[in-house]
Parts: structure tokens; sequence; C-alpha cells
């Protein structure tokens, strides 16, 4: 059996998982085996992909991969196909089963990938191929440390919003792994069938989990900007981030999952700073995107500092990023 860690548990598995950090000796939160799924999927989509999901337990069949039973948040059935590619079937239990189970012990799953800063994680949400993995690679160059890729796992309650770290991983296609300075062929392909690289973080990984301080909701635009939204305009907003609508609606008509959905993005909405950044789908654009995220951290930790110290006639100007549009970075002028 190898130990691992991610997401605040200490993973047992029978299947080596080298994109996870090693764990210690601790007991298991998590098992994963392989072994019969039982049960199956009825239901296939057009890619011959399907899932069943009640209060407790789940299935994920994944076409020309296997299925993966996940059950009371603590164990992971494997059961791959015959001649299964092995990076397929270590794709299909970090992704799709991994969150069923985060998902099953209560955690709000965002779609995002998110960065460490110094008042505590960044998450920047959107559908797969809109730079969420590119945005979070170019900030860990640039001293934000990698806290998840493309499944950010939060603990939400109590007017409070945790980020626990995923594992040291970046998920980039070739374009951005050579805009990022390395060379795409010396990294391993993510699927045998894609040309998304596999890169590990440049920065190092930290397993404590962090306040979430700030979600940015990308969005495309031909001039760069941050506004930010009220907590009614950021629900609606951030609803259809959950990376359970990757599965259909089936986890919603699963015990009270559709309550908990709506209670969670509310949380999220009301204690936490939403945000929509625009910004033009191009990699040459990024430099400017992190300076720009860099500026909006900067101006509200001055915001923070004057509201605690006013001080009479003081006046600062807001920083201004190349490209950026000056009506929408205005309002974070002091």
């Amino acid at each position: 059996m190898y130990s691992y860690f991610a997401y605040g548990l200490n993973i047992e598995s029978e299947l080596a998982l080298p994109e996870l950090d090693v764990g210690g000796t601790a007991a298991p939160d998590v098992v994963i085996r392989l072994g019969r799924v039982g049960r199956m999927p009825l239901e296939l989509d057009a890619q011959g992909d399907g899932i069943w999901a009640d209060a407790d337990e789940a299935c994920r069949f994944m076409h020309g991969v296997g299925a993966c039973r996940v059950r009371h948040g603590r164990e992971i059935i494997v059961e791959p196909v015959a001649g299964a590619d092995e990076r397929v079937v270590r794709l299909s239990i970090l992704g799709p089963a991994l969150s069923l189970l985060l998902h099953q012990r209560g955690y709000y799953i965002l779609h995002a990938s998110a960065v460490q800063s110094t008042e505590g994680a960044l998450a920047f949400a959107g559908g797969s191929g809109w730079g969420k993995s590119t945005l979070a690679a170019t900030l860990d160059a640039r001293g934000y440390a990698l806290l998840a890729d493309d499944l950010t796992a939060l603990s939400v309650s109590n007017g409070r919003c945790m980020a626990f770290p995923g594992f040291p991983q970046l998920k980039l296609w070739p374009e951005a792994v050579a805009w990022l300075g390395e060379v795409p062929e010396a990294l391993p392909k993510l699927h045998p069938e894609f040309e998304k690289r596999t890169c590990r973080a440049t920065q190092a990984f930290s397993h404590r989990a962090l306040p979430l301080r700030r979600i940015y909701l990308l969005a495309e635009g031909p001039r760069l900007g941050i506004e930010r939204l009220k907590p009614h305009e950021a629900l609606i907003a951030l609803m259809p981030h959950w990376y359970g609508f990757r599965f259909g609606d089936r986890l919603l008509r699963a015990g009270d999952a559709a309550a908990q959905h709506f209670r969670q993005c509310a949380t999220l909405a009301n204690c936490v700073s939403v945000r929509r950044l625009t910004r033009p789908r191009q990699l040459e654009a990024l430099a400017d995107v992190a300076c720009l995220v860099e500026a909006d951290l900067a101006q509200e930790r001055e915001r923070a500092f004057l509201l605690e110290r006013p001080t009479p006639g003081q006046h600062r100007s807001a920083k201004r990023i190349p490209g950026a549009d000056p009506a929408v970075v205005s309002e974070f002028a002091f």
C-alpha cells in the first residue's frame, strides 16, 4: 500500500499515485483499492460515460477507462477496463472520483485553480479551457505557490471559508508550457490522446489550509479589468462553477445536495470577495493579467490599512496597468 496526503486527508492506496505528495504513518482517512464496483450506471452519455449517485455513494464510469465507486467519503473502489492506460486511470481517480469523495465529506468543490498569497488563498474559476491553470502557473512562477489546479476543495461553514491544498501539479497545453519557459516535449502527457502536459509547481508546496480571500471569475474581453460583484451578483455568478455540474444534475438529486449547494454558494458570496476578471485570452497578456491581480491585492491591502488608520487628506492614485480599462481599475483608487 502507498501512503499519500492531499486535500487535508491521509490517503492509503493500492495504486501508485505519483502526482500526490507522500504521506506519513497516520491512520488513513481515505482508502483507494482495486475491486469489483458492482452496481454500474444504467444510462450513458454520448461519450459512453455515466454516473449514479445517492446520499452516501456514487459511481462514475468512463468509457475506455473503467469505473470508480465512492463510498461514504472514505473509500474509492477502482475497477479499470482491460488495457486501460494507467495515466488515464489515475486521472479518473484524482479528478472525478476524488471530487465525489470530497463532496460526500461536505466540501464545496469549486471548478477553479488556486494559489497562495500573503493574505490567504486566491481562486480563479472558469470552465475548461478558460485559462485557470495557465494563470495559476504564471502566478506560481511569480512567487504565489500553487494551492490546487482545476479542483479546489472548500470548507464552507459559520460564515467562514477555508481552502484545502490539493497536490503540486498543473495541467498545461504545450503553448503555455513553452511560454513559461519550459520544453513541452520534456514533460509527460496528461492523456495519451491529448497534448496537454503535467507540470510540477515551481514554488514550495504547503499542505496547510488557508482562508479563501478572493475568487476571480474569469471572463473574456478585449481589455483588462476587475469588477467587484455585490453578494447577490456573486451568488448567481458562482453557482455554475460548482465542480459537481460536470456530472450533470445527478449529484443535485442525491439527498439534500441541492439545498446544501445553495447554502454553501450563499455563504461564499457573503464571506468571500468575488470579482470578475476580464482579459484577452492570449498568452501574451498573461504578464499584464498577473500585474493586474497583484495591483488589486495591493490596493485592497492599502484600503484595509487606511480604514484602520485613516489620515486626513491622504490620497493615492491607482496603479496603472498596461492595457487595463481605466474605468474598471479606477474603482480601486484611493
